[in-house]
């Protein structure tokens, strides 16, 4: 893999839906922050976005076959910090997630970063094509998945150890993994959560659980007037169920942007990255809502569009590898804010306000970028028929 740049060949239909969810990212960052005590983190938001460019466009230019060299190498640096974070992490909130970078005021969260990690050694290993047959094509990749997923749930952060179960099973399918041992990995993942919610949930995840199973069969018209059910809503139900306050009261075209009320009266929690989507619906309304998950959809699709295009194995799988991250955890931050699964706190990337995740999702499309712009020789080993 040597292919030269083709700067022509630069897939804008990824590189516009990115920019304009980013910029409303920063809008509403700003809209979440605005005359609190956390005004600030608009401006911080808006450096790490820079950064973030800037990081991307090193993406794009460094030939993307550096990338595959470094792949495990790159892994191994992420496991190690995922370790670092459970021995030296800060803890924020109950959970040991983010390592504190000295002199920089700044908080580094493996765990974004370790999903491109994960992508970048699964694409290759199932480089060659004779792999996805063996059993140690399945095998191998179920542990280099397993073991970050693992550290990452004992911060404990359970929705993002979820989401790089889906990354292995569709990187897996491209590469031609049988779909008996998909299967396998499947109900293998299952099985794990089972015995997971058993000997390892903690108390408040379990409840989280356990409410949001419970709310499908509240009445909504009276909800508030069961004294049981609103002690459950001021405790472990409060954060969804002001989120879904500020998704319906949103209605069809919203309060406005900075005027929604759950927002601007501090009713919603962590809007700035965990529940911003809210936001985004209770002041842009249904019709705003759509337009950021059609630009969400915008960007998956392209950069399927691409792996297709895509002959070169490494090349394809890192892109689809990508395209499943993202559009993984873009759903799943939209059903936490509509209650749909669990409240689990997982941000929205390029949207909610964090370097890490703005950063690793900005690096991530740089390389589908590098893959697209490249014309790299394909060897019958090393390609798609």
């Amino acid at each position: 893999m040597s292919g030269e740049l083709e700067a022509r060949r630069i897939d804008w239909w990824i590189v516009l839906p990115a920019v304009a969810i980013a910029l409303a990212g920063l809008a509403f960052v700003h809209s979440a922050t605005a005359g609190t005590d956390d005004e600030g983190l608009a401006r911080r938001q808006l450096v790490f976005l820079a950064a973030a460019i800037v990081g991307a466009t090193c993406a794009v230019v460094v030939p993307y076959a550096r990338f595959h060299r470094a792949a495990w190498g790159l892994y191994a640096v992420a496991l190690v910090a995922l370790v670092a974070v459970l021995l030296f992490g800060s803890v924020i909130n109950g959970a040991r997630r983010w390592i504190r970078i000295p002199g920089a005021g700044f908080l580094l969260q493996p765990s974004e970063f370790g999903k491109l990690a994960l992508v970048l050694a699964l694409a290759s290993w199932f480089r060659f094509r004779d792999r996805a047959k063996t059993m140690d094509g399945v095998v191998v990749p179920a542990l280099v998945t397993a073991i970050p997923a693992l550290l990452v749930f004992a911060e404990p952060d359970l929705g993002s150890s979820l989401v790089y179960v889906p990354i292995l099973v569709a990187m897996a399918y491209v590469a031609g993994v049988p779909g008996r041992s998909l299967a396998g990995l499947v109900v293998a993942g299952a099985l794990l959560l089972c015995v997971a919610w058993f000997t390892a949930f903690h108390d408040y995840q379990r409840g989280r659980v356990e409410v949001w199973a419970a709310h499908f069969g509240w009445d909504r018209t009276t909800v508030l007037a069961d004294p049981e059910v609103r002690e459950v809503l001021l405790d472990a139900g409060y954060q969804p169920w002001q989120s879904l306050i500020a998704i319906g009261g949103g209605g069809l075209t919203g309060f406005g942007y900075g005027q929604g009320p759950q927002n601007r009266f501090d009713f919603l929690p962590y809007r700035a990255g965990d529940y911003v989507f809210a936001v985004v619906g209770e002041e842009l309304g249904w019709f705003g809502a759509m337009a950021l998950l059609g630009a969400y959809l915008a960007l998956v699709l392209a950069l399927l569009a691409l792996a297709l295009r895509t002959r070169e194995r490494f090349g394809r799988l890192l892109v689809v590898g990508v395209a499943v991250w993202l559009g993984t955890q873009a759903f799943l931050h939209v059903a936490v804010c509509a209650w749909l699964v669990p409240s689990k706190g997982l941000p929205l990337p390029l949207v909610s306000q964090g370097g890490s995740v703005t950063l690793a999702a900005a690096l991530g499309i740089g390389l589908c970028l590098n893959v697209g712009a490249r014309r790299e020789p394909v060897l019958a080993a090393d390609g798609f028929r």
